[in-house]
């Protein structure tokens, strides 16, 4: 009898460890490489400048996205404009690197530790940007 119970024991051990091993649950890991998602070109949908004190008009702006080296979490981030007003036109372009971070759905970016702005699917919005000593917030959609 007393084999009996001693089989009959190891035997539920080994019938319970196998029900925990079979119960895992599945995550979804999002894929690591965030620098080629949001990598590629932009149109520049609305676009607001601060800190001037005349009406501004922006034409042609263009967000170019480019992975930085081998990063996976990295990107170049090329912002290129013109604008037209009662004084003239001028041409604006500059280039910052920017951190990618996974945020549920959506990527958030990150110029040094201060967010700035988002992807998500093909959409970038991008508030408080400095940019040629002013600041930017502006919306791009992927092209």
């Amino acid at each position: 009898m007393r084999l009996n119970v001693t089989f009959l024991t190891s035997w539920l051990l080994v019938l319970i460890i196998c029900l925990l091993a079979g119960c895992k649950k599945t995550e979804t890991v999002p894929d690591p490489d965030m620098a080629s998602r949001v990598s590629g070109r932009y149109a520049v949908t609305t676009i607001t400048i601060t800190g001037n004190s005349q009406p501004i008009t922006v034409v042609n702006g263009t967000v170019i996205m480019v992975r930085n080296g081998v990063a996976l979490d990295t990107v170049d981030l090329t912002l290129s404009y013109a604008t037209a007003s009662t004084s003239g036109s001028s041409t604006f372009s500059e280039t910052k690197t920017i951190t990618l971070q996974q945020s549920g759905n959506a990527i958030d970016l990150y110029s040094g530790t201060t967010k700035v702005g988002s992807w998500t699917t093909a959409l970038l919005t991008v508030t408080n940007y400095p940019f040629n000593n002013t600041t930017v917030s502006f919306t791009a959609a992927k092209q």
